[in-house]
């Protein structure tokens, strides 16, 4: 198979998984974030120790100038400015709402505020270190945009730890592998312990794997 081929397979692969997980970085229903991991001996939900809650010691900034980035129309800069007050404000009246936090990153990064963005997704995933969404987030920020690749996959592996059973962290980090540090082996390795994890049910990640077994 010409290289060419190999990539049309792989774009649609893609395309399969992302149309699929629509909406899962920022619009996930966080009313079923207090729902507790499976035990893995038992198959059952597990009750989260009350020790395991977060301590919060410090809430980011929120009201952070949002300075203007290259490539934003001073229209879209308005409105993006306006959107990142009204979400900040009402996190000032309820700090512990992990979808505005979420929602708040899209919006500084939409606006080229990556040091925001970090700020914002880090404490989402401090008030919800169980889900994955906040860790994928940082992972995308940092592999595509500002191009750390070490907090990058510590960010994937994050995810990864918090939502073992979900393969759509083990899918993104092993494309972060293969396509950003070229590194096959890694990329298939990832994806065998998603496997292995039962994080697999669709079969996506074991197709990934065979394509990219195959390159």
């Amino acid at each position: 198979m010409d290289s060419s081929n190999k990539k049309t397979i792989l774009s649609v692969l893609v395309f399969v998984l992302v149309a699929a997980t629509a909406g899962f970085y920022v619009w996930r229903d966080f009313n079923a974030e207090n729902i507790e991991p499976l035990n893995s001996e038992t198959g059952k939900q597990t009750e989260k120790p009350k020790s395991a809650e977060p301590k919060i010691t410090e809430i980011p900034a929120l009201d952070r100038p949002t300075a203007i980035s290259a490539g934003v129309s001073e229209e879209t800069y308005k409105q993006l400015v306006l959107d990142i007050s009204e979400v900040s404000e009402t996190l000032k009246g309820n700090y512990d709402y992990p979808q505005g936090w979420l929602q708040l990153g899209i919006l500084r990064k939409q606006a080229g505020d990556y040091e925001g963005a970090v700020e914002a997704w880090n404490f989402a995933g401090l008030l919800r270190p169980q889900n994955a969404t906040s860790f994928l987030n940082l992972a995308d920020l940092y592999g595509y945009y500002i191009h750390d690749n070490k907090k990058a996959e510590e960010s994937f592996l994050k995810a990864i730890s918090a939502e073992p059973q979900n393969g759509f962290p083990y899918f993104q980090a092993a494309k972060f592998y293969n396509d950003v540090l070229g590194e096959n082996q890694k990329a298939k390795d990832i994806l065998r312990r998603g496997i292995s994890a039962g994080a697999d049910p669709s079969g996506d990640l074991q197709s990934l794997f065979n394509f990219l077994n195959s390159l």
